[in-house]
């Protein structure tokens, strides 16, 4: 069975990140790229659209620097938590009939 490929982990472009001038932002920025590499593409929309909503993070612009979205994935993502997901199903995380199969199936058999 073949394992499946390493995701590609998005180098930021923000100019803290080219000079390395604060690790720690650095290494922020590192963690929601790692972050983001592991999400599907919808999931990757809202957690930067959620992240460009707080008042304490980088605005559009930025965020296209650190993680490589466009513009307006970031605003899809930001109107979409907005509505609450209303037009996007639920995923399943596991099949209807998942589960720990029967250690032994039992017969009945009829004592005529």
């Amino acid at each position: 069975m073949s394992t499946p490929p390493e995701p590609t982990i998005h180098t930021c472009e923000c100019s803290i990140c080219q000079t390395g001038s604060e690790p720690e932002i650095v290494h922020q920025h590192y963690q929601i790229n790692v972050l983001l590499s592991r999400l599907t593409e919808p999931q990757r929309r809202w957690y930067v659209g959620f992240l460009s909503q707080q008042s304490d993070r980088p605005g559009d612009r930025q965020l296209v620097l650190i993680t490589g979205l466009a513009r307006n994935t970031i605003r899809r993502g930001r109107r979409e938590l907005a509505a609450g997901l209303a037009d996007i199903p639920p995923i399943r995380q596991r099949h209807a009939v998942a589960g720990r199969p029967v250690a032994e199936k039992k017969i009945r058999r009829s004592q005529g």
